[in-house]
């Protein structure tokens, strides 16, 4: 184990189906080795396949990684796509070979990797490791939406919809909403934002997600989002109540994983929200998630 790389030894042949299927893991598959140089990175790849290649920094800090670092990776990613038959796409689509090549320090060998990508995989991790947290934003929470959108594709489905956000303040998730286009209704009893309140598609609920009554929202409302710090048991209860009325087209929940017994918990609730929510149900802890994961569900 090393500062986010974990690798396990196993005895004998993996089956050809593995997956570690771990909600903790940014990428995960099976390694093919260690390289010094891109030459090397492609004989050991080669016996995949793959027209797909992630090329990703080893160790990437919360606040970001350096642009050293990024610039090392960029440097290694024009060298792979410039060799002959290098690979051309970065964005897999579902059954596709990917090749995941992990840059460590100056002058560490790079390790190699292969999964096959199945919904619910990042589709471009080092999309999300890039992306930092701008100074103006009202809160992290803008990151983790931003994150959320970008991870399952549906940043371009949000012009034109209508959003009810629980826990909304300080604002950060509406800011990252609106500024796909869609008109959001936020619930939080706190302080929201000046951009955000100044917002004319942005309509502050000044109530406690427990007070919120039915009349108070629109009839219809294509996203429940919520990043409230209250046990996940509680957040699906308010969040399901106004899905069975609602019948939204997606949820965007950030569940806190705040102790042991909420850890135990998670997978059974989990199955639980399969029963209710609109469309499949993924999981995830994205880079900009700390003590939680997010919940993703889009028909």
């Amino acid at each position: 184990m090393r500062p986010q790389l974990i690798t396990w030894k196993v005895q004998g042949e993996l089956p050809g189906n593995f997956r570690l299927g771990a909600q903790f893991a940014q990428v995960s598959g099976v390694s093919l080795g260690m390289a010094k140089t891109v030459l090397e990175v492609a004989e050991r790849a080669a016996p995949a396949q793959a027209a797909v290649w992630h090329i990703l920094p080893r160790e990437v800090p919360e606040d970001g990684s350096a642009a050293e670092t990024w610039a090392r990776v960029d440097g290694i990613e024009t060298e792979i796509r410039a060799l002959p038959d290098g690979p051309q796409r970065c964005q897999p689509k579902p059954g596709d070979t990917v090749v995941s090549v992990i840059v460590g320090a100056e002058g560490e060998p790079m390790l190699v990797g292969c999964h096959r990508h199945q919904p619910g995989d990042l589709g471009d991790p080092a999309a999300l490791l890039r992306l930092a947290l701008p100074p103006e934003a009202p809160s992290r929470a803008w990151m983790k939406m931003e994150q959320a959108l970008d991870w399952l594709g549906i940043q371009e489905d949000l012009k034109g919809r209508t959003v009810l956000e629980l826990g909304s303040a300080p604002g950060g998730a509406s800011l990252s909403l609106l500024s796909r286009g869609a008109t959001v209704y936020g619930v939080d009893t706190g302080a929201m934002d000046a951009r955000v309140l100044a917002h004319p598609s942005f309509h502050h609920l000044k109530v406690a997600a427990g007070d919120l009554r039915p009349g108070m929202v629109p009839d219809q409302v294509d996203l429940l989002v919520s990043d409230m710090n209250l046990e996940p048991r509680v957040v699906c209860q308010y969040v399901e109540k106004f899905a069975s009325r609602l019948r939204p087209l997606g949820l965007i929940l950030t569940l806190k994983i705040n102790s042991a017994k909420v850890e135990a918990e998670l997978p059974d609730l989990i199955h639980r929200i399969r029963d209710w929510a609109p469309g499949p149900v993924y999981v995830r802890q994205l880079p900009a998630n700390r003590q939680e994961v997010t919940l993703v569900s889009w028909q």
